[in-house]
């Protein structure tokens, strides 16, 4: 519960960081990566089922989970209202729970750094050795896909200006044995209280109640390595 207070006192007034969020009022969107982080971490988000999610946060890592297929491509989001709009608000099924992941901010960065664009045609031969599973690279740290999608507010409407990121992460020994997570916090019950007191239509109300939403305060992030910032397309916010 430590952690999970911790987390809850990290928020803010959904209305207030919609003002502080990039927008590029042209398309498509541009590409950003919003997200909760420090010297020392970022967090990520997915959402499991209860078996999965339980185990995850009692010991740290996915490694040894009965119901966890490690063959699986699994994806990870920065950005808290993509992780919502992904589960519904906990209402889909084997995503009722919302797990908070503290990656070290080197691993996300290396995962950047090794991506290959989901949507890319012509990749480049690094890349494309990659893709055919034919490499000691593969072999030895597994597959890590990158999306841009669209992003969305809280009533899952899309938001054209804005791309948000996501990693399709395949037989990453160092995310499954937890080599790369600091620590796994389960979310579902800040998550649900979100959703009830603020984006819930109740009887009694004829709209949702935005300016009471909270969410995790999120900025820019920019990995240091300028090499990783290209390979990934990234935007930058100061030049829009």
């Amino acid at each position: 519960m430590e952690w999970l207070t911790k987390y809850e006192n990290a928020t803010e007034f959904y209305m207030d960081a919609q003002r502080r969020w990039p927008i590029r009022r042209s398309r498509p969107g541009g590409k950003w990566i919003l997200a909760s982080f420090d010297d020392e971490s970022i967090v990520v988000y997915q959402a499991y089922n209860d078996e999965i999610a339980q185990f995850a946060c009692e010991n740290g890592h996915f490694i040894g989970c009965p119901g966890y297929n490690q063959q699986r491509m699994t994806w990870i989001k920065t950005n808290f209202l993509w992780m919502m709009h992904r589960s519904h608000w906990t209402s889909r099924s084997n995503k009722k729970r919302i797990l908070a992941i503290w990656l070290r901010r080197s691993a996300f960065d290396s995962y950047l750094s090794r991506a290959v664009d989901s949507n890319s045609q012509d990749l480049p031969p690094d890349k494309q050795s990659v893709a055919s599973n034919n490499t000691d690279q593969v072999r030895l740290k597994g597959r890590i896909r990158l999306q841009w999608d669209p992003d969305y507010d809280p009533r899952g409407t899309t938001i054209p200006y804005r791309r948000a990121i996501q990693l399709g992460l395949k037989k990453v020994d160092s995310f499954l044995d937890g080599r790369d997570i600091l620590r796994i916090v389960d979310i579902t019950s800040f998550v649900k209280n979100q959703y009830t007191n603020a984006v819930l239509i109740k009887g009694h109300r004829r709209r949702d109640q935005l300016d009471q939403l909270r969410v995790p305060i999120e900025h820019i992030y920019e990995p240091v390595d300028e090499q990783i910032r290209r390979h990934i397309q990234l935007d930058s916010w100061n030049a829009t």
